[in-house]
């Protein structure tokens, strides 16, 4: 079951190169989460990373500038247990994702985003943590 009170306290790091899928994705979201902050590449989102209080990271990987990846291995450098949700094109057998297997407290979602298994993968992520 799904823990709506817990996610509305969500402050959410959303890094995504694609605008109409990232203004989607937002608008979709911002009525669930607390606040969403948006970065369009990696680099931008480790920039914003450091400069605000984030309860969780959800990126694509693919980007340009820094990719998801390259993203991902630098905040954890800093911070081992934030969680973190992927939005991938790339199947479950692809180099990246299987690179994903080894990260603690990570899980992905395939595009097109199905808002409601985001949601939920949302949650699943974070009652882990909790």
């Amino acid at each position: 079951m799904l823990d709506i009170e817990l996610i509305k306290t969500l402050k959410i790091l959303y890094v995504e190169d694609e605008i109409a899928l990232r203004d989607i994705t937002c608008s979709s979201l911002g009525s669930v989460v607390k606040e969403i902050i948006v970065a369009s590449n990696g680099q931008e989102g480790l920039e914003k990373f450091n400069n605000n209080d984030i309860d969780l990271i959800l990126t694509d990987i693919a980007m340009p500038i820094m990719d998801g990846l390259e993203m991902i291995e630098e905040i954890r450098k800093k911070d081992n247990k934030i969680p973190i949700l992927v939005t991938t094109a790339f199947g479950s057998g692809h180099k990246e994702i299987s690179n994903l297997k080894d990260i603690q407290n990570i899980a992905y979602v395939m595009k097109p985003v199905d808002v409601m298994k985001l949601v939920e993968e949302i949650d699943n992520l974070i009652k882990n943590i909790s």
